[in-house]
């Protein structure tokens, strides 16, 4: 059984951030033009990753508030280095925290700064810092631990997740009759995957998507509540659907996939895209 130690350093502040891009694009410094747009959607369409397609949102996000959140670090005045003590601090950027609390190797700061020549310290030396530091291995370690802990979180979020596939679905839809996605559609990486009108072929789900998604959804329906874990019937059985269904152009990823019982997940067709927000009570009040 496979563990994650979550850290919660700043996990809800991140995972807040993403849900409102997703909720309202045009409130946040993010294009989700230039990630999607131009048949870039499908780059994402290789069924049931583990690296999901949440996963790589998620990294994306953190990279870029990374960035924003460096290029806005002030100081109250300019730091001489003859007058500095460097021996009491341990790091001094919002960044640092989080490799500490990982207990990733990294470049601090500090040390930096003394091995540079600048002898007083100033505002753009935090952006040049931070160049350098997304140059090294720990800078995506740092990113993917904390993607998983931001993961966790939001993966439990099936109105999120609905909300998610549904932007992922809106730009593989205009992908249809796209003169380019059409010939790239035909690369021989793709056209396993993708159908001519740019719907995704139905594949298998695998074991560790049922399994994820069964123990998320606690085992039962997640529309009327049924139990499909056959300790109390052994006619209930698991359906596992697709959030947003391929044929409205959704996506074979672990995130838009739900535990059905057999009866609504027939009344609900392939043309349908709904999930319920109730969850069942952890304790009686």
């Amino acid at each position: 059984m496979s563990y994650i130690d979550m850290k919660y350093i700043s996990t809800y502040y991140y995972a807040n951030v993403i849900q409102g891009v997703i909720e309202n694009p045009s409130n946040y410094l993010v294009n989700l033009e230039s990630i999607f747009g131009d048949s870039g959607i499908l780059n994402y369409i290789e069924p049931f990753k583990k690296r999901s397609n949440l996963h790589v949102f998620i990294e994306f996000i953190i990279d870029s508030l990374f960035w924003e959140q460096y290029s806005k670090l002030k100081i109250s005045n300019c730091i001489d280095r003859s007058h500095f003590d460097f021996s009491n601090l341990r790091y001094i950027t919002p960044l640092e925290e989080i490799f500490v609390e990982y207990g990733v190797d990294h470049l601090s700061f500090m040390e930096w700064w003394e091995e540079s020549e600048e002898d007083v310290l100033e505002e753009r030396h935090f952006e040049e810092y931070y160049q350098e530091l997304v140059l090294l291995e720990g800078y995506y370690e740092v990113i993917e631990l904390l993607s998983e802990d931001v993961f966790y979180i939001l993966f439990l979020n099936r109105k999120f997740l609905q909300e998610f596939n549904e932007i992922f679905s809106s730009y593989l839809s205009m992908c249809e009759g796209d003169d380019f996605a059409i010939e790239y559609s035909k690369e021989s990486s793709l056209k396993h995957h993708l159908r001519k009108d740019c719907k995704l072929k139905r594949v298998s789900i695998p074991s560790w998507v049922k399994k994820a998604v069964y123990f998320r959804d606690r085992g039962a329906c997640t529309k009327c509540g049924k139990d499909l874990s056959g300790y109390l019937s052994l006619e209930n059985k698991e359906n596992y659907d697709h959030i947003i269904p391929l044929n409205l152009y959704g996506f074979n990823d672990v995130t838009n996939i739900q535990l059905l019982c057999k009866e609504c997940n027939s009344e609900k067709s392939g043309y349908k895209h709904a999930t319920e927000t109730r969850y069942q009570s952890w304790y009686e009040k």
